[in-house]
């Protein structure tokens, strides 16, 4: 029996390398994205090569690496990339699977019969993406979509690797906690058993499996190169949650104005995906740095703007002190689910909540239309002071988008990367 093969196509440090796309003065520096939240987003392997980490405080960042760009995580060009990335590719793989926004994976076994025509056909593809957007991408390609994806970390960036599993072992000397899908908790109950590689999961899988779920005979299968046993079904986003910090402040009109401004920013992502959601938490860190979060259960799933933004209202008043100062504030939506129709009339004011909707429909297609938030609550325009670049902005100007095209504007920008003037 013909064994398949699979590809796994995954971008190197994405974020990090579309604002050195667009921002050539960023090119060879060390950057990290996400100076508009409370962690870093992404890095440059300038930034890594520094020793930053992901999801480190921005102000730790700031004291511990003064060399490092910090700049504002800009989500729109990501996603044109991303878009891009995936329709260059699809002129090789049409039938390519997206993963994330930086992660794709095909099976190519109607394409490729062997590994080398897959190194080729890899190959074609990442001069294409490394031509057409300037990133760079590291492939992976073996006879199951666990090693492929393993296979395209291994040699980043601009790599490409082949796991045979009927030639190739030495991965098997690799430590169990880099397979994806096993998870911290797992890997850690391995190692207690002193499972410590694939090579030992392997081996002493008999034994592995009286402790765990039938989950890893699905992971233990794809580690000796087989085809899957289960197949990955989208999964529906259980939760959706936006976080911001910023200089201390003691106003309660401005720490409201960010967490409305966040709460705009949910309630267009749940609207646009048709979920509605059950609970929501609100979060805050005081000037010292302690965090308080607290979360209220809705009447019913909703997406109902007053519900949810009541009961936001009243998480934000049982937490906040003036004296104490606050500087990060996050909200997060749980329990998300489709919403199945219309919503339960529950206080006898469907036709009230429909109007409502229509109104924030029309809304939602205007700051669509223009790329930018142009409709807004009132109560979002007072937020408070942004943190800012840590960098002396005369020596190093804090980044702005790229230089606008013939009838572009700041909040309309064209549906693909801009690579520089020719």
């Amino acid at each position: 029996m013909t064994k398949s093969l699979y590809i796994h196509i995954d971008a190197d440090a994405f974020f990090a390398s579309v604002e050195q796309c667009l921002h050539h003065e960023l090119r060879g520096k060390p950057i990290v994205t996400g100076r508009d939240g409370s962690v870093s987003v992404a890095l440059s392997y300038e930034a890594k090569a520094l020793g930053v980490q992901r999801v480190t405080p921005i102000h730790l960042i700031r004291k511990q690496f003064p060399t490092v760009q910090m700049v504002a995580s800009d989500y729109y060009m990501y996603k044109i990339y991303s878009d891009r990335m995936i329709r260059i590719i699809q002129e090789y793989i049409p039938q390519i699977n997206r993963k994330s926004i930086d992660e794709c994976s095909a099976d190519i076994s109607d394409l490729c019969e062997t590994f080398e025509e897959a190194r080729l056909l890899s190959s074609k593809i990442q001069n294409q993406l490394k031509q057409k957007l300037m990133c760079t991408f590291s492939f992976g390609i073996s006879t199951s979509p666990l090693l492929a994806k393993m296979a395209s970390g291994m040699n980043k960036p601009h790599g490409i690797t082949s796991i045979d599993p009927e030639i190739d072992r030495e991965h098997y000397k690799k430590t169990i906690s880099i397979v994806p899908g096993l998870g911290w908790k797992i890997s850690h109950k391995l190692f207690d058993m002193r499972i410590m590689t694939i090579g030992n999961f392997i081996e002493f899988y008999p034994r592995v499996r009286k402790q765990f779920s039938i989950v890893t005979d699905d992971i233990h299968s794809q580690l000796l190169g087989l085809a899957p046993l289960r197949y990955d079904r989208q999964s529906t986003q259980k939760s959706m949650n936006r976080a911001r910090s910023f200089k201390v402040t003691q106003n309660y009109s401005e720490v409201f104005g960010q967490l409305m401004t966040n709460f705009e920013h949910l309630m267009r992502k749940i609207r646009a995906e048709d979920f509605t959601c059950k609970s929501v938490h609100v979060g805050l860190k005081n000037a010292d740095g302690e965090h308080s979060g607290e979360s209220l259960a809705l009447p019913v799933h909703t997406r109902d703007t007053d519900i949810i933004m009541s009961h936001m209202k009243i998480l934000l008043d049982g937490q906040f002190e003036e004296k104490r100062g606050c500087r990060y504030v996050s909200l997060t939506f749980s329990g998300l689910r489709p919403s199945g129709g219309s919503q339960a009339d529950f206080f006898g004011e469907h036709e009230k909540r429909e109007e409502s909707a229509e109104l924030f429909k029309a809304v939602d297609a205007i700051n669509q239309k223009f790329g930018e938030t142009m409709v807004t609550f009132a109560s979002t325009l007072l937020k408070p002071k942004g943190l800012g670049s840590h960098i002396d902005p005369k020596k190093n100007p804090i980044t702005l988008r790229h230089d606008l095209l013939p009838n572009e504007t700041e909040n309309r920008r064209v549906m693909y990367p801009f690579l520089g003037k020719i």
